[in-house]
C-alpha cells in the first residue's frame, strides 16, 4: 500500500503524452486506495468492543477479641490482625488499579474515536480525488495521522491489558487473603473455645457445695413472752435468700479466685436447700431478743451458672465433653489438635463435640485424620 501511495503521490511536471497516463494511473491508485481504507474502517466498525471487568470487594472485618475475663492474646489472634492490615492494603491498591483502567479504558475508547475520523477524513479525501486534482501532501499527512492513531490505541491496548492482568493478580492475592483471614478466624473460635471448656469444667465441678454460717438476730417481743415463745414466734426466712447468696458468693470467690478475680453471683443462677436453727438467745427486760441462727445451705448450681460466672456463650455449657485419646507406635512424636500442640503421645483430653483434624508429626512424616467427636473415642497412628 505505501508503494501505490508514494506512486500516486509523486511529483508533477510531465508534458506531452505523459500526462494522460499519469492521470489514468492516479486514477487507478486512488480507486485502489479507497478500497483498502473501506475494508479497513468496515472491519473496525465490526469488532466487538472489549468486555469491561467489573470487580466488587468487600470491606476487612474486625478481629475477633479475647473473652472478657481478661485472657492474653494469642499468635492466632496477632496473625489474624496481621492479614487483615494486609486484606485493606490490597483493597487499597485494588482501588488504584481499577482507577487506572477507568483511565485507560477512557484514553483507548479516544484513540479509536480519533482513529475512526481518520479514517473518515481519508475517504472523504480519497472521494474527492475522482471529482478534482488531490492535494498529495494533505492525503500523505492524514495517512501519517492514520498510522500514529492506530499506533496509539494499539499502545494503549497493550497498557490495557497490562492493567487487566495486575487486577487479576490482585484479586487473586485478594482472594487468598479473604481466605487466610477466615481460616485464622474458625482457629482463633476453636482455639478461645476450647480454653473457655476447660475454664468451665474447672469451674462447674466446685459450684456445687453445702456451706455453713451464723447469723445475728435483734428484735422486740413482748415481755409477757418467754424467751422460747418469742423465738419460736419469729421469722426470718425472708431474709433467708440474701444471707445465702452472700456468704455462698464469699465461699465461692475464695474457692475459684484462681480463675475469677472479682466474683458477683446472681440468685437466678442457683437454688439451695436449707437447716436453720437458733444456737444462743437472750431476752433482756425491755422485751429486746438477741439471738444466733445457726445456717445449713445446700447449693445445687444450674447448668449455665459457669458460662455466666466467666461471661461466655451458654450453649458452651449445654455442650456435652467427650473424651480423646491420642495413640502411636513411635516414639518422641508430636500431636496438634485444630492446630494446637499437645505434646507427645500418648494425649488424654476432654474435648466438646464437634469437628477436629488430628495430625501426629515424627522424623518428618506427618499423618492426620478428620474427626467429628460425638463420643468417647481412642485414635491409633501407625508409622
Amino acid at each position: 500500500m505505501e508503494t501505490d501511495v508514494s506512486y500516486c503521490s509523486k511529483p508533477g511536471g510531465y508534458l506531452g503524452a505523459r500526462k494522460p497516463v499519469l492521470l489514468t494511473a492516479s486514477f487507478f491508485c486512488a480507486l485502489l486506495l479507497l478500497s483498502l481504507v473501506s475494508g479497513g474502517e468496515s472491519q473496525a466498525e465490526d469488532k466487538p468492543a472489549a468486555p469491561t471487568l467489573l470487580v466488587t470487594t468487600g470491606a476487612g472485618e474486625k478481629a475477633p477479641g479475647d473473652s472478657a475475663s481478661g485472657v492474653p492474646t494469642s499468635s492466632r489472634a496477632q496473625a489474624l490482625a496481621v492479614k487483615i492490615a494486609e486484606l485493606d492494603e490490597i483493597l487499597l491498591d485494588r482501588k488504584r488499579l481499577e482507577d487506572s483502567l477507568r483511565v485507560e479504558k477512557s484514553a483507548q475508547s479516544a484513540a479509536a474515536l480519533q482513529s475512526t475520523n481518520v479514517k473518515k477524513l481519508i475517504r472523504l479525501e480519497v472521494e474527492d480525488f475522482f471529482a478534482q486534482t488531490s492535494n498529495r501532501e494533505r492525503l500523505d499527512s492524514l495517512l501519517e495521522d492514520y498510522k500514529r492513531s492506530a499506533d496509539e490505541e494499539n499502545a494503549v491496548r497493550l497498557r490495557v491489558q497490562s492493567v487487566e492482568k495486575e487486577l487479576g493478580d490482585q484479586h487473586l492475592r485478594f482472594t487468598q487473603a479473604a481466605r487466610d483471614v477466615e481460616r485464622l478466624k474458625a482457629q482463633l473460635a476453636s482455639e478461645v473455645r476450647q480454653r473457655d471448656s476447660k475454664r468451665i469444667q474447672a469451674i462447674a465441678q466446685r459450684l456445687d457445695r453445702t456451706i455453713y454460717f451464723n447469723e445475728a438476730i435483734t428484735f422486740r417481743c413482748s415481755t409477757a413472752k418467754s424467751l422460747a415463745a418469742c423465738l419460736a414466734d419469729y421469722e426470718y426466712d425472708g431474709r433467708m435468700p440474701q444471707w445465702v447468696q452472700e456468704h455462698y458468693q464469699r465461699v465461692l470467690g475464695e474457692e475459684i479466685r484462681d480463675q475469677v478475680s472479682d466474683l458477683k453471683v446472681s440468685p437466678n443462677w442457683f437454688s439451695y436447700r436449707t437447716k436453720s436453727d437458733f444456737s444462743q438467745a437472750n431476752m433482756s427486760l425491755d422485751g429486746t431478743v438477741s439471738a444466733q441462727v445457726s445456717i445449713e445451705a445446700a447449693v445445687t448450681a444450674k447448668k449455665m451458672m459457669a458460662c455466666a460466672i466467666l461471661d461466655v456463650s451458654y450453649e458452651l455449657c449445654d455442650s456435652k465433653s467427650h473424651s480423646l485419646i491420642v495413640r502411636s507406635n513411635r516414639f518422641n512424636d508430636q500431636v496438634l489438635i485444630n492446630d494446637q500442640a499437645y505434646g507427645s503421645t500418648p494425649v488424654s483430653l476432654m474435648l466438646d463435640s464437634g469437628a477436629y483434624e488430628i495430625k501426629v508429626s515424627v522424623g518428618g512424616v506427618t499423618k492426620s485424620r478428620s474427626l467429628d467427636l460425638n463420643g468417647d473415642q481412642v485414635i491409633n497412628f501407625n508409622f
